[in-house]
């Protein structure tokens, strides 16, 4: 039996297992096909089924965006350097990503613009503001589950004509292409990192002048920011911390006492979070406790953004450093682990900013339609 006599039903429940990506490149198939990969319950259906071995991963450094062969998420043989198989942001001003079921949403130096962007389909879908964006403004990209469909968050801080400090919340529908004013919440505290996503909500470090970092976790559905704990205790606000996904499965948190010139890294895995992401508690059995001083290296290391290899107790770091200390910044890639340091990559490129450092990620590719 050819595949064009099957059942639909037969026939979609076998394309539902081919990963995404390969499905992109059959659209154009037959009207059919073309239909049933734009069918919500269909996209759905191959993002649960789609394997781990279709995750892809890429570098955003000096506002453009790389693919990555292989998933970087596991680091494989050291001794080899990053290999490059393309620029992904042909006609994207980039200056930072976050991304969520394989959707990016990409914001411009100074947040002149917002682009949500499905590197899988190739489809971009410039996010117009209610008002006005401005540079203090922080974003993020989750999913609703119960209306099943993508939004926006957009919050910042600003000052009135009093010079009072106010909040200013905004949620945009991806479906109805809106934005509304949410006003349901305060923020009484601030933001240290940029968010991830994790089961369709977005997590922050934050912290205040009276108590410790703490996580924040903004639940798309219920539309409310939710405080919850994290495996140390510091108060020191030029410390840093930085957050990064496992998987799709779990939460990892990266520390640095960076006022106190340690060179020490920490990193924390959480256990597994549920279905619902109601769960969320850290392994005590794992801490990954990394002496960048042994290696001996030129500068300080300030980790920007790192992927966690849990098994083998190893990460993938990313920072901006001047190792001749002669003012020429560079992005690097570097794979380390207690008793081991191997720079994988030097994009070479001096006068990389602190305030736009590279960042690694991995995601598993999705024909979520975004028009």
């Amino acid at each position: 039996m050819i595949l064009a006599n099957l059942p639909n039903d037969l026939e979609s429940e076998i394309l539902a297992r081919v990963p995404a990506k390969s499905l992109s490149q059959l659209k154009t198939t037959c009207k059919r096909w073309y239909a049933l990969l734009r069918d919500p319950k269909f996209v759905e259906k191959n993002k649960k089924m789609s394997s781990e071995a279709a995750r892809e991963s890429m570098l955003l450094s000096n506002h453009e965006v790389y693919s990555i062969a292989g998933d970087i998420h596991s680091s494989g043989d050291v001794a080899q350097p990053l290999e490059f198989t393309g620029k992904l942001s042909k006609d994207l001003d980039l200056y930072t990503i976050s991304h969520c079921d394989g959707l990016m949403l990409c914001q411009a130096k100074n947040n002149s613009s917002v682009v949500v962007w499905n590197p899988c389909t190739g489809e971009t879908k410039m996010i117009e503001p209610r008002t006005r964006y401005q540079i203090r403004d922080r974003f993020a990209l989750g999913y609703d589950s119960s209306r099943r469909g993508y939004k926006i968050l957009r919050f910042g801080y600003y000052q009135n004509e009093e010079k009072v400090w106010f909040v200013e919340c905004e949620m945009y529908d991806l479906s109805s292409g809106s934005w509304r004013v949410v006003d349901s919440f305060t923020l009484d505290y601030r933001m240290y990192c940029s968010g991830v996503s994790l089961r369709g909500d977005t997590y922050f470090v934050a912290g205040d002048q009276d108590s410790s970092f703490f996580l924040m976790k903004f639940d798309f559905t219920a539309e409310r920011f939710v405080r919850l704990p994290l495996p140390f205790q510091t108060f020191d606000p030029e410390d840093t911390a930085v957050l990064s996904v496992v998987r799709d499965e779990k939460l990892s948190v990266c520390h640095q006492e960076i006022h106190s010139w340690s060179n020490v890294m920490r990193i924390w895995v959480s256990n597994k979070v549920d279905e619902e992401g109601k769960v969320l508690s850290w392994r005590k059995d794992f801490v990954l406790t990394v002496d960048f001083d042994k290696f001996q290296l030129r500068c300080v290391v300030n980790v920007a953004s790192f992927l966690l290899d849990e098994e083998k107790k190893v990460a993938v770091c990313c920072d901006v450093c001047d190792e001749d200390m002669k003012g020429e910044a560079k992005n690097r890639i570097y794979i380390v682990g207690e008793d081991m340091y191997k720079q994988v990559h030097n994009d070479g490129i001096v006068n990389a900013s602190l305030l736009n450092c590279p960042l690694v990620l991995t995601y598993v590719p999705s024909l979520v339609h975004i028009h």
